[in-house]
């Protein structure tokens, strides 16, 4: 089941058979966006995904994955992550703004966070996340831990800016679960 289709991209539930894709776009991230010691937790997390968790096919191949899910009534990003030779294609804005649209369908959702690090805290700032706290090699040598979060206030004044007429394409599908 295709849940988000665009002329060239599907965003669907991630299923088992999916995993030796997911772990390869992982890979393809080493060692700047992750460090290799994260690989097990990351596989491990794939064995029994917390929350729902997406791939993104551009037509047959899975080119990028992340998640979503609510703690403590707070929206949370998991393990997002684009193919290293799709960086730069979109495909990451993509996945989070159909993420961020899932998380505030949720009408007791009042912010998003994430934990991420010094190398994409750039790309979340650019979608009005704010950092919270910095924790040199938080991740892993040379990996710092950058948590940052996004108020709904910001984000639907955003979504307001650059998409006044466009209903959220997730609109009939329900939140992120817990």
């Amino acid at each position: 089941m295709t849940l988000h289709a665009s002329p060239s991209t599907q965003i669907r539930p991630y299923v088992a058979a999916d995993q030796e894709a997911c772990l390869a776009i992982f890979r393809s991230n080493l060692p700047r966006y992750f460090d290799p010691s994260e690989l097990p937790e990351f596989e491990a997390f794939l064995d029994k995904p917390s929350g729902e968790y997406f791939v993104v096919a551009l037509g047959a191949p899975l080119v990028a994955c992340g998640g979503c899910y609510v703690r403590e009534g707070v929206g949370r990003l998991s393990w997002g992550m684009v193919a290293r030779e799709h960086h730069g294609s979109a495909l990451g804005t993509q996945l989070l703004v159909w993420r961020m649209d899932r998380l505030f369908l949720r009408p007791e959702i009042d912010e998003i966070a994430i934990d991420t690090s010094q190398h994409t805290a750039g790309f979340f700032a650019r979608h009005g996340f704010r950092t919270s706290q910095h924790v040199i090699d938080g991740f892993g040598a040379g990996i710092d831990q950058v948590s940052m979060s996004l108020q709904r206030s910001a984000y639907e004044a955003a979504r307001a800016r650059t998409s006044p007429a466009q209903p959220s394409p997730t609109a009939s599908l329900g939140g992120c679960g817990d």
